[in-house]
Parts: structure tokens; C-alpha cells; sequence
């Protein structure tokens, strides 16, 4: 059986870093602080993408597309 490596990455903030969470406010406020963890997520889901995957995606995108 193959056992998988795990590698650390001392890269990657934890969320609890990008800022700290705060209890009350108003949903405005709410909805920035979900909309700023979900951009920081986001970038971090696009640096781990190959560059194939993202020559496959501009092509998917350039295709036309028949509705």
C-alpha cells in the first residue's frame, strides 16, 4: 500500500489570519467579511491550479456556445 506525503505549507494563511472574526455588527457587515473569506479561498484555490487546467478552461470559455 502507498502511503501519500503530507507537505505543509507555511505559505497558506489560515483564515483566523486574514481577519479576526467579530461577534454582533450589522448583515452588511457580515456579508464583507463572508465575501472577503470567500475571495481569499478562492485565490488560494487558483495559485494550486495547474497551468494545463487553465489553458483547458480558456478553451472551454472561447467555444462557442449553442443554446
Amino acid at each position: 500500500m502507498k502511503e501519500k506525503k503530507v507537505e505543509n505549507n507555511k505559505d497558506t494563511n489560515t483564515i483566523s489570519d486574514l481577519k479576526p472574526f467579530q461577534w454582533g455588527g450589522t448583515t452588511p457587515q457580515w456579508e464583507e467579511e463572508a465575501d472577503q473569506v470567500m475571495h481569499y479561498l478562492q485565490d488560494q484555490l487558483d495559485q494550486k491550479e495547474t497551468d494545463k487546467e487553465k489553458k483547458r478552461k480558456i478553451q472551454y470559455g472561447k467555444r462557442k456556445q449553442y443554446w
